[in-house]
């Protein structure tokens, strides 16, 4: 059922160039303007997405609000979002709250993601293993790395609080950041922290910044009792050796085929996947290539 929605919305990109209808927003699937919520961590690659979509339809134009998973959902429950990106499907009692208020809930899975653990390049970790990461972020143990996260109501400590079922009582050891980066400077200056952040901030080759923090942090390898030490990149999200992979959705609430709805489309499509690839995430669709051999 998500192919044939997905392929209905790629026809429909494809062939509205002139489409005229105007939605409560006046924006069609190639042009007007729309906000999009999203997390932080996906920052580098919806920069470039921006770019190409806008060069594409040059009478679109795309803004994108940075926030955490948290605030995220406020801004959907106020009505302040009607376009986002989040490392997750709405839950289905969120989905039934939003439907009760006769909101149009549209999402679609366009790629995997994961949540890359990082340390100052001269300290002695390399290999973090799950049961003791649990212990670490629920009580506070004498001789622990501390721990940083991207703001205690993002994406990666949502992820663990919900994989790990944490309570809400503080850990001395643990501090919040108001950003990636920053992660990343902290960790940078600090042999005794381990920090979370989303691998887009660090897997992009071409990125002058990602490149820059590839050289100032260590990407630790995770183990669980059930797989062995693997790192948070394509080839181990593939095959299902890293544990902490999420699936990345863009829900579109608009309730009309809108600039969301056209972006959305535009994401599935293979230009949008090519850039999902090499943003250093998992692409769902798969972009293919057309190899010719000259046998003469």
């Amino acid at each position: 059922m998500k192919i044939k929605l997905f392929l209905i919305s790629v026809f429909l990109l494809t062939g509205c160039s002139n489409f005229d209808y105007q939605g409560e927003g006046k924006d069609v699937p190639t042009a007007g303007n729309v906000n999009i919520w999203a997390d932080f961590a996906d920052s580098l690659m919806l920069t470039q997405m921006k770019e190409v979509f806008e060069s594409k339809y040059p009478k679109a134009r795309l803004k994108f609000t940075f926030a955490s998973e948290t605030d995220i959902l406020k801004a959907v429950n106020d009505g302040k979002c009607r376009i986002c990106i989040l490392h997750r499907d709405f839950f289905e009692n969120e989905k039934q709250a939003l439907e009760n208020r006769n909101f149009k809930v549209r999402g679609v899975k366009f790629a995997r993601s994961s949540i890359a653990l990082v340390s100052n390049r001269s300290s002695g970790y390399t290999i973090i293993e799950e049961s003791n990461l649990k212990q670490y972020l629920s009580v506070l143990q004498k001789d622990a790395p501390k721990l940083c996260f991207d703001r205690k109501g993002g994406n990666n400590y949502m992820f663990f609080y919900r994989r790990f079922k944490l309570n809400d009582k503080e850990n001395a050891n643990l501090i919040s950041l108001p950003g990636p980066y920053a992660v990343m400077d902290w960790v940078a200056t600090h042999p005794d922290y381990v920090g979370f952040v989303g691998v887009n901030t660090l897997a992009d080759k071409t990125d002058t910044l990602a490149a820059h923090y590839q050289k100032k942090v260590k990407i630790l390898q995770v183990q669980t009792d059930s797989t062995a030490a693997a790192y948070p990149f394509q080839s181990q999200i593939y095959t299902g050796q890293y544990p902490y992979v999420q699936d990345v959705y863009i829900h579109d609430l608009q309730g009309y085929s809108g600039l969301g709805s056209g972006f959305a489309a535009w994401i599935c499509s293979q230009p949008g996947q090519i850039l999902v690839k090499k943003s250093g995430l998992l692409p769902c669709f798969d972009v293919g290539r057309t190899i010719e051999v000259d046998t003469e």
